[in-house]
C-alpha cells in the first residue's frame, strides 16, 4: 500500500521508465537492426547532415545494452522521481525534453564543425553512434537541484559537475560531452523556472567542505577506471588510465613515436601503455588510486595529514607527468615536425599536468577546514619508517637485479640499473613510449623488476592508514590530553572551548594551570580564563605575559571574567566589555511568575504539540537523528553570506565530543525540530555545570521551541544535581559604557554591526535574558592602547580566519548596497 502511494506521486517518472523499458526491449530483441538500430536512432554528425532530426529524441530513449537499460530505468525511477516530487510533473517533462534535446543538438553541432575543420577529437568520434538516456536524466536532476535546500543543492551540483567533467576528461566519448552540456542546461533551466530564490548560497561549514573535497578526491581516484570501462578512449586524461586495461604479461612493447609528429588513435592509446605490463604494471597504476581513496577517508575525518599527503601526491603526479609525458619525449626525439594535431597533443599533456596541480592548490587553500592533527612524534616515527621502507625497496630492486644481471637483455650494468630505477616506482601510465633500458628474460628477473614498485606503494598506503587512523586531536597534540586534564581540575564556564580546533596550550611552570590561545598577526588571543588549579592566579597571568613577550607577541585576554580583569587591572591593564554571560542556577529555576510568561507559554505549546527532548552524546544518537542534525546545521550555514564563524562558537565538529551533551527536540515522527549542545564544567574532577554552545532551529519548527528546550534543560540539569548553567555569552554583543570612543571598541562595534544581520548576536542576548538570569560581563583586557587596531583585527580574524581589511570593507559595502 505504501509503495502504491509513493508510485502515485511520480507518474511522469514511471511513464518515462516504462517508455525506456519498452523501447529498449524492442531494440535489443531486434538484434540491433531496424528502425530502432543504433545506425538509425543513434546521434552522430552524419544524421544531422542527412536531416535525421528525430535522433535528437530517439538517442535519449534507447539504451545500447542490457546493463545500460537497467541502469537507465532505475535512475529514471529514483532521479526523475525525486525531480518530479521537487518541482512537479510539468517542469519535469520540460526538463527531460529540453536538456536532452539541447545537449544532443549542441554536442552534434560541435562534432560537425570540428570534423569539418579537421580537429582530431571530433574527427575521431564522428563515426560513433550515441545512445544515452542518462543525458536527459542528469539534466533533469541538475534542473531540479534548484528546488532543493541549500545543502543538497550544493551536493547534487558538485557531484554532477565533477562526475561529468571526469567522464569527459577520462573517457572523452560524445555521450560524455552531451552529459556535461545537459548538466549546464539543467542548471540554467532551474534558475529560470524556479526563480531567484533558487540561487545557491555557496557558504558551507568546515565539515561540508571536507565532505565535498573528499567527494572530488573519490571522483579523481576512480576517474582512470572510466578509461578501463570505455570501449575507446579520447579523454584528455585517458593516458593516465589506459594502462589498467592491459593486465596480461607481455614482452618488450614497441616504441611508439608520438613525439615525432604521429598523432593517431594508436598513439593516443600508447600514451597510457608502458613497458611494465602484467600484474606489476597494473598494481603500479592502481595502488596510487587506492592511496587517494585512503586520503579521501582522511579528509572526511578532518585529518590535516590527509591534506598534506594528497597535496604532495598531486604535486608529484603533476611533476612526473610533466617529465615523462612532456619534457622527456620532447628532448629524446628528433624534434616533432609541424603537424596539425601537435597542438592537441600539448593540450592532452597539459591537462595531465594541471589537473592534479590545481587540485593540490585547492586542498592547501582549504587546509584550515581540517583541524585534526597527528602528534608530531607519531608523524615523525611513521615518516621515518616509510623512508626506511623506501630505501629497502630500492636496495632490493638494485641488489636483486645485479645478482640476476645475466638474466637481462642486455646484461645489467650499474649504469643501466640506475637509469631504469625510476620506472620501477612510477605508475606505468606515465611512461608511455619510454623505451626499456633492461629487458628481463626470466620469471625471477620479472618478479624483481615488477615487484619493487608495488611493494613501495603498499608501504605508503599502510603508513598513511596508520597515520590517519590515530585518534588525533583538533588541538596541537599532545596538548589535547593535557588540556582535558587541567579542565577536569577546574575551569570557568567557557573553559571547555579550549579543546576546540585552532587553539594552542600554554602551561605554567609548575603545570598547575593552563591557558588556551591562538596567535593571529603577532597577537596572542586567549580563549577565556586560565584553567586548572593554580595556587596563585596572578602569578599564572604574569608568567603567560612573559611567555608572550619572549615570543614577541602582544598578549590579549579575551572573554575573561571579573577576577582576571581585576587582577590585570592592578598591574595597569585596561579592559573593554565585549559580552554579557547569562548564568542560571538550575536548582531554583521555575517558569512561574509574570516575568516567565513567554517561556511558560512556549513550554505549554510545545508539550501540546507532543514535542520531547532526547538527551545523548553524538555517538549515542541514532544515525537517523545525527543525519538530520547535520542537514539542519548545513542548511542554516548555507543561508549565511559569511563563512562559518569559529573561536568561541562551536559547530558540527564540536558536537562529536563525547563530553558534550546534546538536547534534541523531536516530534511524534522523530523529526528534529531543534538542537542544542552543552559543554561540561568540572571542578576537582566532578561535573558541576553545563554551558550552552550551539543552538539550531529547524525551518518550520513551531514557535517557542528554543524556549522549550532550554526550560527542559534546566529541569534535566537540576535533576542531575548541577549547580550552574551558563547560557554563554553572545560574542560582540556587549555594550559597556567604557567602550565609547575607544579605537578597539570602534573596530569591535564595526564587526558586531556587520555580523548582526547575519548571526543576530544582540537579538540572541535579548532572547537569553528571558530566563531571568544573572548577568556577568566578559572582558577583553589589553596592556598597550597603541596595539588596539591590531588587537581588533586579530579578534575579528579569530572568528573569521580568512578575513582581511579589504575583505571587511567589501562586506560592509555589500551590506550597504542591499
Amino acid at each position: 500500500m505504501r509503495v502504491l502511494r509513493q508510485a502515485a506521486r511520480i507518474p511522469v517518472a514511471l511513464c518515462v521508465a516504462g517508455i525506456l523499458l519498452v523501447i529498449g526491449i524492442i531494440s535489443m530483441a531486434g538484434g540491433g537492426r531496424g528502425v530502432l538500430s543504433p545506425e538509425r536512432a543513434g546521434a552522430d554528425p552524419a544524421a544531422i547532415a542527412q536531416h535525421h532530426w528525430w535522433v535528437l529524441i530517439t538517442s535519449q530513449l534507447i539504451a545500447g545494452s542490457w546493463p545500460a537499460l537497467t541502469i537507465a530505468v532505475v535512475a529514471t525511477i529514483i532521479v526523475v522521481g525525486w525531480a518530479e516530487r521537487t518541482m512537479g510533473g510539468a517542469r519535469t517533462v520540460l526538463a527531460f525534453v529540453v536538456t536532452g534535446t539541447i545537449a544532443s543538438l549542441v554536442g552534434l553541432g560541435l562534432e560537425y564543425v570540428g570534423s569539418r575543420a579537421g580537429e582530431y577529437w571530433t574527427s575521431s568520434v564522428s563515426a560513433l553512434d550515441t545512445l544515452d538516456p542518462l543525458t536527459p536524466i542528469a539534466g533533469t536532476l541538475a534542473w531540479a537541484s534548484a528546488g532543493a535546500n541549500g545543502i543538497w543543492r550544493r551536493r547534487i551540483r558538485v557531484l554532477l559537475l565533477t562526475g561529468a567533467v571526469a567522464m569527459l576528461l577520462y573517457s572523452g566519448l560524445p555521450s560524455d560531452l552531451y552529459l556535461l552540456v545537459a548538466v549546464g542546461v539543467g542548471l540554467l533551466g532551474g534558475r529560470l523556472t524556479l526563480g531567484r530564490s533558487a540561487i545557491p548560497h555557496w557558504r558551507s561549514s568546515r565539515r561540508e567542505r571536507r565532505g565535498l573535497l573528499a567527494l572530488v578526491t573519490i571522483v579523481l581516484a576512480l576517474g582512470p577506471l572510466l578509461s578501463l570501462a570505455a570501449p575507446v578512449r579520447f579523454g584528455l586524461l585517458a593516458p593516465l588510465g589506459v594502462t589498467m586495461s592491459d593486465a596480461t604479461p607481455s614482452g618488450r612493447m614497441p616504441r611508439v613515436g608520438c613525439g615525432n609528429g604521429r598523432f593517431d588513435l594508436n598513439c593516443v592509446n600508447a600514451l597510457g601503455h608502458a613497458h611494465l605490463h602484467g600484474v606489476g604494471g597494473t598494481l603500479l597504476s592502481i595502488l596510487p588510486l587506492v592511496l587517494m581513496l585512503v586520503g579521501a577517508w582522511g579528509l572526511l575525518a578532518g585529518r590535516r595529514a590527509a591534506v598534506w599527503m594528497l597535496a604532495a601526491l598531486g604535486l608529484v603526479q603533476s611533476a612526473v607527468a610533466a617529465w615523462y609525458l612532456g619534457i622527456l619525449p620532447a628532448t629524446t626525439s628528433a624534434g616533432p615536425p609541424p603537424g596539425r594535431h601537435n597542438a592537441e597533443l600539448v593540450v592532452w599533456v597539459a591537462a595531465s599536468i594541471l589537473v592534479p596541480f590545481a587540485f593540490s592548490l585547492i586542498l592547501l587553500a582549504e587546509r584550515r577546514s581540517f583541524p585534526v592533527r597527528v602528534a608530531r612524534r607519531r608523524a615523525l616515527v611513521i615518516t621515518g619508517l616509510l623512508a626506511g621502507w623506501a630505501l629497502v625497496c630500492v636496495a632490493v630492486a638494485l641488489a636483486g637485479s645485479w645478482l640476476l644481471r645475466d638474466q637481462f637483455r642486455p646484461a645489467a650494468t650499474w649504469a643501466g640499473l640506475l637509469a631504469d630505477l625510476p620506472s620501477r616506482f612510477v605508475p606505468s601510465s606515465f611512461l608511455r613510449s619510454q623505451p626499456l633500458v633492461l629487458h628481463p628474460t626470466s620469471p625471477l628477473a620479472n618478479v624483481v623488476v615488477h615487484g619493487a614498485g608495488p611493494l613501495f606503494w603498499v608501504g605508503v598506503i599502510v603508513a598513511t592508514v596508520l597515520l590517519l587512523r590515530g585518534t588525533g586531536t583538533a588541538v596541537v597534540a599532545p596538548d589535547a590530553a593535557r588540556i582535558r586534564s587541567l579542565l577536569a581540575r577546574g575551569s570557568g564556564t567557557l573553559g571547555y572551548m579550549a579543546t576546540w580546533a585552532g587553539n594552542s596550550l600554554w602551561t605554567s611552570s609548575n603545570a598547575s594551570a593552563g591557558i588556551a590561545y591562538r596567535v593571529v598577526g603577532g597577537v596572542a588571543v586567549t580563549t577565556s580564563d586560565p584553567f586548572g588549579s593554580p595556587a596563585h592566579p596572578g602569578a599564572v597571568l604574569r608568567e603567560f605575559v612573559e611567555f608572550c613577550d619572549a615570543n614577541a607577541w602582544t598578549p590579549v585576554f579575551y572573554s575573561v571574567h571579573e577576577p582576571v580583569r581585576a587582577t590585570l587591572a592592578e598591574a595597569g591593564w585596561s579592559s573593554i566589555e565585549v559580552a554579557e554571560e547569562i548564568t542560571v542556577d538550575p536548582r531554583g529555576f521555575s517558569t512561574s511568575g509574570k516575568a516567565m510568561q513567554d517561556v511558560r507559554t512556549s513550554v505549554n505549546r510545545s508539550r501540546r504539540d507532543d514535542l520531547r527532548v532526547r538527551w545523548a552524546t553524538w555517538s549515542e544518537m541514532p544515525v537517523r537523528i545525527t543525519a538530520q542534525i547535520t542537514a539542519l546545521s548545513e542548511e542554516w550555514m548555507s543561508s549565511k553570506d559569511l563563512p562559518e564563524l569559529g573561536f568561541t562558537l562551536g559547530g558540527l565538529d564540536e558536537l562529536r565530543d563525547d563530553d558534550v551533551m546534546l538536547a534534541v527536540v523531536l516530534d511524534t515522527e522523530d523529526r528534529v525540530r531543534a538542537i542544542t549542545s552543552w559543554l561540561p564544567i568540572r571542578r576537582d574532577g566532578v561535573l558541576m555545570g553545563r554551558t550552552l554552545d550551539m543552538m539550531r532551529r529547524a525551518p518550520g519548527a513551531p514557535n517557542g521551541v528554543m524556549e522549550f528546550v532550554i526550560a527542559e534543560a534546566m529541569s534535566h540539569f537540576a535533576a542531575e544535581g548541577l549547580v550552574v548553567v551558563s547560557l554563554s555569552g553572545s560574542p560582540l554583543a556587549g555594550a559597556g559604557a567604557e567602550r565609547a570612543g575607544a579605537p578597539l571598541a570602534q573596530v569591535l562595534d564595526l564587526l558586531a554591526r556587520t555580523l548582526e544581520p547575519l548571526y543576530g548576536f544582540r537579538s540572541l542576548l535579548r532572547f537569553k535574558k528571558k530566563f531571568s538570569p544573572a548577568l556577568e560581563p566578559l572582558h577583553l583586557v589589553y596592556r598597550d592602547p597603541v596595539t588596539l587596531p591590531a588587537i581588533g583585527m586579530a579578534v575579528a580574524r579569530c572568528y573569521l580566519p580568512t578575513l582581511t581589511v579589504r575583505g571587511l570593507g567589501e562586506i560592509l559595502r555589500d551590506r550597504q548596497n542591499r
